[in-house]
């Protein structure tokens, strides 16, 4: 599973975030390789209301016992029934 970290804009209000609030987030994508998964990373988060997306770091993870967070397991379980997941950091960066 590849687990890409990065930062995004929003581009719209939503209920928990303000828009042009710039968020950290991590996200799962069940095809690899990174390099091949680019423009449907983008489809994925621009569908959802995020842009100005910077991708800060990505990875391979074998499995979900190499997670900590509870928050984190379930997007990866979600990522490996969906195809990809999201999760966003509520405190935007400064």
């Amino acid at each position: 599973m590849l687990i890409i970290n990065g930062t995004a804009e929003l581009m719209q209000d939503n209920q928990e975030f303000t828009q042009g609030a710039r968020h950290e987030f991590n996200m799962f994508s069940k095809e690899t390789p990174f390099e091949n998964q680019l423009s449907e990373i983008e489809e994925y988060l621009v569908s959802r209301g995020w842009d100005n997306i910077e991708i800060l770091s990505n990875g391979v993870i074998d499995s979900a016992e190499q997670i900590t967070h509870t928050v984190m397991v379930q997007a990866y379980e979600k990522a490996k029934d969906e195809g990809f997941s999201v999760t966003f950091n509520t405190q935007p960066l400064s």
